[in-house]
């Protein structure tokens, strides 16, 4: 596949129970592709893939991609604590009919850069799908190098990375040591989307994407078009997203917001929840970014 463009971190939306709610995935699904996205990631982070069970897993793949139904190319999250676990998730994973998956490096124990490389050329070695690596290191506790990335570049099923260490020099080292490579650098930032794509980056996998599609994809859009005038502009916005951090976990407020909006209910799995008092605040936010509620 060729990695380009923006992708919403898909959220999961759940019954009160926390059960798959499988009529609002696809209303989700239905959302996002018609505000213009060019792919979706399903299981990310904002995705909640740590709280999914196996059972919970299958179903959100399988319905995703059957509502997708080929439109626009899913990654499939894969994150798990350690390599064999993760190449487990990728197998499953390829027997589906997705495009990619999103490996994150395993969180829990510290690990340094060689056991870094090590794990992704592992996971590719096994992976029937390409690989997108996921540098995202507030939840990881390991922060990629540039050396590191221009390595794993160089395995023929690492396509990508996504880049949520919110690090813009750190971005542009991996932009440039890819430079010429096959190999997308996809900006986990929407506050640095514009930027980032100014300087090289193919794209961007945006958690806040999940809610505000049309306003992250016209950026890029208008970007590739040329019109760095208006993709200014349309960036003063999407640049405001990452607010959402400040009302509560990401995958709370982006489903509050999905919920006014009559597309899903506002279900987190346990332990999450929002922060009491923010209604308010998250609907004038999303006022200022450009959805009516």
């Amino acid at each position: 596949m060729q990695l380009k463009g923006v992708y919403p971190a898909m959220a999961t939306p759940l019954t009160p129970e926390e059960k798959i709610d499988n009529d609002s995935l696809r209303n989700l699904v239905k959302y996002l592709i018609k505000g213009g996205i060019h792919g979706i990631v399903a299981l990310g982070s904002t995705g909640e893939f740590p709280a999914m069970t196996e059972s919970m897993r299958q179903q959100v793949m399988e319905t995703t991609l059957e509502e997708v139904n080929g439109q626009v190319p899913v990654l499939i999250g894969c994150g798990e604590p350690g390599t064999q676990r993760t190449i487990e998730q990728v197998k499953i994973a390829g027997k589906t009919k997705a495009n990619g998956v999103l490996v994150a490096v395993p969180f829990y124990f510290n690990i340094d850069q060689p056991a870094v490389i090590r794990h992704y050329q592992m996971v590719a070695e096994a992976s029937a799908l390409p690989v997108v690596i996921y540098n995202f290191p507030q939840m990881t506790k390991v922060a990629f190098t540039a050396d590191t990335v221009a390595k794993l570049a160089e395995h023929p099923n690492i396509i990508g990375i996504k880049d949520s260490s919110g690090d813009f020099f750190g971005m542009q080292r991996f932009i440039d040591v890819t430079s010429g490579a096959d190999f997308a650098v996809m900006s986990g930032n929407p506050a640095l989307g514009l930027s980032a794509y100014q300087l090289g980056a193919r794209g961007g996998i945006y958690a806040g994407c999940s809610l505000f599609p049309k306003q992250c994809a016209d950026v890029y859009k208008a970007f590739i078009a040329g019109d760095v005038t208006t993709a200014l502009e349309l960036q003063k916005k999407t640049s405001l997203i990452p607010m959402m951090g400040g009302f509560g976990p990401n995958a709370a407020v982006v489903k509050f917001g999905l919920n006014k909006l009559g597309i899903c209910g506002p279900t987190v799995a346990a332990p999450f929840s929002l922060t009491p008092g923010q209604d308010d605040k998250i609907l004038a936010w999303m006022r200022r970014i450009g959805i009516e509620v």
